[in-house]
């Protein structure tokens, strides 16, 4: 009797443990943001729920956690390292949702709708050298605070840092740098490089991380502009202008709406070259939902000299610099990180618009000011010409330069930000980006109009784009914007017929 109940018993687990393995190793939800691919798993019972980062590289990887909280504020996550698997602290990245949560449930959102993210700044360490990389990942805030375990796959298109000859080369800067200023590995951030850093004799640390060295500046509720004109020529002759914003998410077509950081890396810390880099998606919008719809009208007969008209949202915005640490202290490698976020209230995105007379200055409000940059560092890059009245959006312009529908629009975020940066580095970092997943222009439409009072005239505008691509995914692209010079031409040069064209 006793054996058949053995027997029975085997049995039952034969059949129920492959059952209880498909229920726990089969994901309740996942996303595919391109650069990261997460997935969200049931927690065993009496066990811990873990935040895992998948490392495409069998080297010593590190990735350091940095976070963005609701007014703005850089938050570091925490240091960590490991093989092919890096194991992150869940509680401090499940305390940081809930304090997403509790201020979106303050300002009338639904939290389930927002996947505020994090953005991992690692090193990859093997015998060919160092590779470092920068991602963003959205995170489902509903699923961690329901207590899912979940991982994170990143892709394997890590940017080189340091040959294995370089580093070796480094070593003894290293070690009469750190002997001048007596500093050591006890100098490190407290619980920056974890055990797994020293398999070497006599306790020597293998591992190299970023670590936040200064947040030059933030900004909470401030103007993110998305679109500018730069009025000139023959003003007069504008009878309207009308601004446009318009964001959705679908959940059935999978169309999110993306806030993306941007990077700067020096290698060498000269300060006068730099690799640009944008990190993906940081923060999303998700559901079937209309979160913007906004037109904005500027009389003609209210433009009577050259103006900057411009639209945008309400967000946070923050500059914030790490620095490359080694096995014997701080090194020279730098990079600089510009990130931006919305502001939601009651479910919905705050527009902002404005009309600004004079010529572009680094001394106007928000739009002159945006668009004096943009003149200055970034270069001319679609120019169409029309009769009688001007209408372009950020679909059309993204194409004419290539660009993914993720970096369709531009917020040239950083002239309202303070930082002691160089023309070399400026230029990079000026804007974050704005977009959606999916190649839908309805979903994430920024659009300028502008029409004549007299169906002969013609008006010409050109728009920028970045000076530089910008790596993701294992591809460089350029950043798109939709700041533009818009010029009434003299009737004289009317009489040519309309063109359209791209600037090399």
């Amino acid at each position: 009797m006793r054996r058949r109940k053995i027997v029975a018993l085997a049995l039952s687990l034969l059949v129920i443990l492959p059952i209880l393995w498909a229920i726990f190793s089969t994901p309740v939800e996942a996303s595919d943001y391109t650069e990261v691919k997460i997935a969200y798993y049931r927690t065993l019972p009496f066990k811990e729920p873990e935040a895992r980062i998948l490392i495409p590289s069998k080297g010593v990887n590190t990735v350091t956690v940095l976070g963005m909280l609701p007014n703005g504020t850089p938050v570091d996550l925490g240091t960590y390292t490991g093989k092919d698997s890096i194991k992150l602290d869940y509680r401090r990245i499940e305390k940081y949702l809930q304090t997403w949560e509790e201020h979106l449930r303050k300002t009338g959102t639904d939290p389930s709708l927002v996947n505020p993210g994090i953005v991992l700044l690692g090193t990859s360490h093997k015998k060919d050298g160092l590779k470092y990389f920068v991602k963003g990942v959205p995170l489902n805030l509903k699923e961690v605070l329901k207590g899912r375990s979940f991982k994170v796959s990143v892709a394997n298109d890590f940017r080189p840092l340091f040959s294995s000859k370089e580093l070796e080369q480094l070593k003894p800067l290293e070690a009469s740098a750190a002997t001048g200023k007596t500093s050591g590995v006890d100098s490190f951030p407290p619980g920056s490089f974890p055990e797994e850093c020293y398999p070497g004799p006599y306790g020597t640390s293998v591992c190299f991380d970023w670590v936040l060295e200064e947040v030059y500046d933030t900004k909470d509720n401030t103007v993110i502009p998305l679109a500018a004109a730069y009025l000139n020529g023959d003003v007069n002759e504008i009878d309207d202008v009308y601004l446009r914003e318009q964001f959705m998410s679908s959940r059935t077509l999978g169309v999110e709406i993306g806030f993306s950081a941007v990077a700067a890396v020096d290698r060498s810390g000269s300060g006068a070259n730099y690799e640009a880099q944008i990190a993906g998606m940081v923060y999303t919008l998700k559901g079937t939902r209309l979160w913007l719809k906004k037109s904005v009208r500027f009389r003609g007969e209210d433009i009577r000299r050259p103006t900057v008209v411009g639209i945008g949202i309400k967000g946070d915005i923050a500059l914030a610099k790490y620095r490359l640490y080694g096995p014997y202290g701080p090194l020279k490698a730098t990079m600089y990180v510009v990130m931006a976020q919305p502001e939601i209230r009651n479910g919905k995105l705050v527009p902002a618009w404005g009309k600004e007379e004079g010529a572009p200055s680094r001394y106007g409000g928000t739009f002159r000011r945006a668009m004096y940059y943009i003149e200055r560092y970034w270069k001319p890059s679609f120019t169409v010409k029309s009769r009688d009245f001007f209408d372009v959006n950020n679909f059309d312009v993204s194409q004419s330069v290539s660009t993914l529908p993720l970096f369709s629009i531009a917020a040239p975020v950083l002239p309202k930000l303070n930082g002691p940066l160089g023309t070399d580095v400026y230029p990079i970092l000026l804007s974050a980006g704005v977009g959606v997943t999916k190649y839908r222009s309805e979903y994430a439409l920024v659009g300028i109009t502008v029409g004549l009072e007299h169906r002969y005239r013609e008006v010409s505008g050109t728009f920028y784009k970045s000076p530089v691509r910008f790596g993701y995914s294992g591809n460089e692209y350029w950043l798109s914007s939709m700041y533009a010079d818009i010029t009434v031409l003299p009737p004289i040069q009317s009489k040519v017929r309309p063109t359209y064209w791209n600037l090399p």
